[in-house]
């Protein structure tokens, strides 16, 4: 068994180490119009929300989940994206296990991602997976996603 197993993208589990936690490291790779890379504002600025604003955010925690960045770690060097390469964070990890507890976790690039391989690949994941193939599909779609978030009080 490898030290680390792949879960999405850049972002790994550690065996044994926790089933709560996820580091996110950045691998340099594009896997869409973005390379997978942890840039020092991102960096910084996550656990700092984290701590700061999510604790005052009043969210319904059947409706919206926020993983918090717990720690991060950035390279100091001044171009941004020889930075971005040697960037990580250690995320809470609310999306694992989430298809037993009834939940459906959507991925943000999901909604814009494509270029798959295969029938369909050149429409966004989203738009395959939910089978949105009309207008009138998509915005019924993003009608019940609004409501609930903003049912979360977000």
């Amino acid at each position: 068994m490898s030290l680390f197993q792949p879960f999405i993208s850049s972002t790994v589990q550690v065996p044994d180490a926790s089933d709560r936690i996820l580091l996110k490291l950045a691998l340099g790779l594009q896997v869409t119009q973005a390379k997978r890379l942890i840039y020092p504002d991102a960096a910084y600025f996550g656990p700092r929300f984290s701590t700061q604003i999510v604790p005052h955010l009043k969210l319904d925690p059947n409706v919206v989940i926020v993983a918090k960045d717990l720690a991060s770690v950035v390279h100091a060097h001044p171009d941004q994206d020889i930075a971005g390469h040697c960037g990580a964070i250690i995320r809470e990890a609310h999306d694992i296990n989430s298809e037993e507890r009834g939940e459906r976790v959507i991925v943000c690039n999901a909604l814009v991602e494509s270029g798959h391989a295969g029938e369909g690949g050149h429409l966004p994941a989203v738009i395959r997976i939910f089978q949105l193939d009309t207008v009138e599909k998509r915005r019924n779609w993003l009608d019940r996603c609004s409501v609930l978030l903003f049912r979360g009080e977000l």
